[in-house]
């Protein structure tokens, strides 16, 4: 899953999707000037992808969290954080919230958004957690998200829950350096992992990890690279039969932890199905190009990558209507999302 530069096919997005089949993208202020743009970008990436021999739908997705972490700004609608709807308490605000959030990327063609945040917000130090998440109580997120997923489901669009198995009492952001939370394992069992075994019980089918280490279940490696968490305790445990995602691999918690050469090599062999590179198209068709040496020296077993991928077609069958067939008009969602971020403000004002 690559990011991109540019608002319209260019050379380089076209190699991506033509040549490179990269599988997925991931949205940025700089790929967004309005939604008939956008519509009419991700329409033509849909049709490349497709029109090439044995091609699938392409995963567009985007960080559209509603607070801080929104990529698409006006006519989209400028959602409050989610930590309002644990102050709500409210299943059906979440459920609603859910709904607009999803029905209003689904209309230009996006099909996967990084939301919701299912990290407990435990530790008031979180520099990049903090108000994104729902609230500090476990069983709070974990209801509260799956309204949030509810809502989500009708439309088509994915819901990915993140950061597993849990960002939430770090004191260190991963964009510039590893967090490391020294919890005991009853600890992060009944307050990180709690909102994940709920959703996941609930039909959460896409999940994101952290670049998080763990010590009290991996003292060697965060998350992301870890089979301790990914394999033993997601895979088999939770029985999560879904896509697991990367946060971004350009991250300093990773990049300045292992060799760039070896993360195709160890994130397949912790359970990865997805790579995200965000930023550096060249990284892109490296880390690619890096996975079909591993899988031809047997460093990566060809039959993991057959999991993987059947995982993603598994998914991407599901896609039936990739882009709508005209641009958008916001001005039908206007008063009615408009009531409902009033509705999300009144309880942090409150």
């Amino acid at each position: 899953m690559s990011g991109f530069n540019g608002v319209s096919i260019n050379p380089e997005l076209k190699n991506l999707i033509v040549d490179q089949r990269i599988g997925g993208f991931i949205l940025f202020e700089r790929n967004y000037e309005s939604p008939t743009q956008l519509h009419s970008l991700i329409k033509e990436m849909q049709s490349l992808a497709v029109s090439q021999k044995g091609g699938h739908p392409l995963l567009i997705s985007v960080d559209q969290e509603g607070g801080r972490v929104s990529r698409l700004k006006a006519p989209f609608s400028d959602f409050p954080s989610q930590n309002c709807l644990g102050i709500s308490r409210s299943e059906d605000l979440a459920y609603r919230f859910g709904q607009s959030l999803a029905v209003e990327l689904k209309s230009v063609g996006i099909n996967m958004d990084f939301a919701p945040i299912l990290d407990v917000n435990s530790n008031p130090q979180n520099p990049i957690i903090g108000e994104r998440a729902i609230s500090d109580d476990p069983e709070l997120v974990s209801n509260i998200g799956a309204s949030i997923i509810r809502g989500f489901l009708p439309t088509g669009v994915l819901p990915v829950g993140k950061h597993f198995p849990g960002h939430g009492d770090t004191d260190r952001d991963s964009h510039l350096e590893l967090p490391t939370v020294n919890k005991s394992s009853d600890d992060l069992e009944n307050i990180e992992l709690k909102p994940f075994v709920h959703n996941i019980a609930k039909g959460l089918e896409v999940i994101m990890t952290a670049h998080v280490l763990y010590p009290a279940w991996d003292k060697d490696y965060p998350a992301t690279f870890s089979k301790i968490i990914l394999l033993d305790i997601l895979r088999r445990r939770l029985k999560f039969q879904g896509l697991i995602i990367s946060d971004d691999l350009e991250m300093k918690a990773v990049e300045n932890l292992f060799e760039f050469k070896d993360f195709p090599a160890l994130g397949f062999e912790a359970g990865l199905d997805h790579f995200m590179i965000c930023n550096n198209v060249e990284k892109t068709v490296a880390l690619q190009e890096q996975m079909v040496r591993d899988v031809e020296k047997g460093r990566v077993a060809s039959e993991r990558i057959e999991e993987s991928l059947d995982r993603t077609v598994r998914i991407k069958s599901r896609l039936k209507e990739f882009v709508p067939q005209t641009p958008p008009d916001f001005s039908l969602w206007s008063r009615p999302h408009g009531q409902l971020i009033q509705e999300m403000k009144e309880f942090i004002s409150a």
